[in-house]
């Protein structure tokens, strides 16, 4: 694919690190793009900055992303490209004792799955709507678009207290093959 102002670009948790450095490339190349993030703040100053569209989304609310595209959408047309960036973590033992009152405490579950809806259920919730408005569109030199999806090492090799990062970034090594295979054929 051809990065260059013809190319629209959506870019989740563009508003900081890796996805921050994301858009920053795609802008260098010429290419138009959306900033999702959370952060107002942080969202309108990396949009100020780079040239961008900031467009302030929840991975983890169907509304939220859907309002989302629909602003990127109005401001540069459907998007060609979309890098998944959004996520986080905690760092929370599955089980520990407390040295002093031998109070053993667990990795709440719900702590755990906000873990889980954030990275991978988020990361999915963005393939969904960009993989829909692709398929919309007509081929360039055979595509119609490419998606990046945002893992980590943690997939494989997490540290202690990342049983729910490790989880969620193992399930998005996980889907992304599938993913490509749904999408193949269009």
């Amino acid at each position: 694919m051809n990065i260059g102002s013809s190319l629209a670009a959506v870019v989740t948790g563009g508003a900081s690190g890796l996805g921050l450095a994301t858009v920053r490339a795609l802008r260098a190349a010429g290419a138009s793009v959306a900033i999702f993030d959370l952060s107002e703040e942080a969202g309108a100053k990396a949009a100020a900055e780079t040239g961008a569209t900031f467009c302030q989304c929840d991975v983890l609310s169907d509304e939220s992303v859907d309002a989302a595209f629909a602003k990127a959408r109005a401001a540069q047309g459907q998007e060609r490209v979309l890098v998944c960036c959004a996520g986080g973590g905690n760092a929370i033992p599955t089980a520990r004792r407390d040295k002093k009152t031998g109070e053993i405490a667990i990795f709440p579950s719900d702590k755990f799955e906000w873990v889980l809806r954030l990275n991978t259920v988020g990361t999915f919730r963005c393939i969904t709507r960009a993989a829909a408005g692709m398929m919309q569109l007509e081929p360039i030199d055979g595509e119609r678009g490419v998606m990046v999806n945002t893992a980590s090492a943690a997939a494989t090799e997490g540290q202690m207290g990342q049983a729910a990062y490790s989880a969620a970034k193992a399930g998005i090594i996980g889907m992304t093959l599938t993913i490509a295979r749904d999408l193949a054929r269009e």
